[in-house]
């Protein structure tokens, strides 16, 4: 059996995680936000001192909950997928709340730089974010050993 993820097995609702979220943010000097639903998730968007950012939370799906868990279950077929992927939604939420938290928290505390903890989020002038950008090869990065 695979260790316990972070949050599994929440009963925070996505609605909570996401007012956690807007409230966590406002705390640390966002006053622009916004929220957006695509079918492959959900699209946070905020400023901050004078930069913006964006995050994707991935929706799941049952065919990918399945193929991650289905070998810690002696009868994967009696399982409840959709279910499964229900929780597993909730649980990507609260796993950002976490993340968004902690940077914000490092960052006020003086540990680290905004552009540190975010640059991944950052959007450039095109409209995709860095981290978009290294993904797609649209930045060259250097190979390891060279």
């Amino acid at each position: 059996m695979s260790p316990k993820r972070y949050a599994e097995g929440t009963q925070v609702s996505v609605e909570s995680s996401r007012g956690e979220i807007t409230g966590i943010l406002a705390k640390h000097g966002v006053v622009s936000m916004m929220w957006g639903t695509e079918p492959m998730g959900d699209v946070l968007q905020f400023s901050l001192q004078g930069k913006s950012f964006r995050f994707v939370i991935a929706k799941p799906r049952p065919e990918e909950v399945r193929e991650r868990d289905g070998g810690q279950y002696t009868y994967p077929g009696n399982i409840d997928w959709v279910a499964k992927t229900a929780q597993e939604w909730k649980r990507r939420w609260r796993a950002h709340v976490l993340l968004l938290k902690a940077k914000l928290e490092f960052i006020e505390g003086g540990d680290t730089t905004l552009e540190k903890e975010f640059m991944p989020y950052m959007l450039t002038s095109d409209g995709r974010t860095i981290g978009e950008l290294v993904e797609s090869g649209g930045v060259k990065m250097l190979a390891a050993g060279k």
